[in-house]
């Protein structure tokens, strides 16, 4: 989204983390804006019953954590490291000074959480409502929108059963019955390595 030479500009470190580094947790202050420079970020939190709950992926050019970021509150959620990542690290006041400078950015970013408020309002409505197979499509048809794909072609969904299981709430039994049975409906197919193939074969 920002480009390496502005972000350096505004004060930006890298900061390098491995698989299962932790970069912020639970409750922490959001000082900081980020931006995932290379690798992939998962934001999740727990349920007392310690069920995890993930908030969304995060990959290369992608920001995240930007609502407590904004209202200078606590983060809701933890930001971990799927495999080495690096990040961009960005100080609060240097990030406004680069919005208020760079008006193009600033209207891209408030896109970008705009899209993601609409999913989240999304989301929500389906975990109240909707079935397990709606919920699937809901969030596979969102993946496919906003990872610059276009949904009339066939794209192979990079996540994982149990990954859509805890981005939907649901349990990865259920989501291992559900993708069958909407592989039977032609709703999707699955490859030779049992990786979803979202076709726009029904609304």
């Amino acid at each position: 989204m920002i480009n390496d030479s502005i972000l350096s500009q505004y004060h930006a470190i890298i900061v390098t983390l491995n698989k299962g580094d932790m970069l912020f947790q639970y409750g922490d202050v959001a000082s900081a804006f980020f931006i995932v420079r290379s690798g992939r970020i998962k934001m999740s939190n727990y349920s007392d019953d310690g069920r995890e709950f993930v908030q969304g992926y995060f990959t290369d050019g992608q920001s995240f954590g930007e609502p407590p970021f904004f209202s200078k509150g606590n983060y809701p959620a933890s930001a971990i490291a799927m495999e080495k990542s690096d990040v961009w690290k960005i100080p609060y006041d240097d990030f406004l000074l680069l919005l208020k400078n760079n008006f193009d950015i600033h209207l891209e970013l408030m896109q970008t959480l705009c899209n993601r408020l609409v999913y989240k309002s999304t989301m929500l409505s389906e975990l109240a409502i909707e079935e397990a197979e709606h919920r699937l499509l809901t969030l596979i048809r969102y993946l496919v929108e906003h990872e610059s794909h276009r949904s009339d072609k066939p794209v192979k969904i990079a996540f994982t059963r149990q990954q859509l299981a805890d981005m939907t709430g649901l349990r990865v039994e259920t989501v291992i019955r559900s993708i069958k049975s909407l592989e039977q409906k032609r709703q999707l197919e699955i490859d030779l390595d049992g990786k979803i193939i979202w076709k726009q074969l029904s609304k």
